[in-house]
């Protein structure tokens, strides 16, 4: 039994062009993580295998 409500993500509809985009699954490295939705203009993945949600993680820009 879970001891919290899972949080609901307020996701948007995803541009036509993004709708094949796949991840690698950060927790079981499952390659068939397809697109959800969008969380401003990050692109947000499910895993079919361990139905976690998650987002691709940003380069991060060094500035010299």
């Amino acid at each position: 039994m879970r001891k919290y409500k899972p949080v609901e993500l307020p996701l948007k509809e995803v541009p036509t062009e993004f709708e094949t985009e796949n991840a690698m699954c950060p927790n079981c490295e499952s390659r068939n993580a397809g697109v959800i939705g969008r969380l401003g203009l990050r692109l947000v993945f499910r895993c079919d295998r361990c139905r976690v949600r998650f987002h691709r993680p940003t380069a991060s820009v060094q500035l010299l």
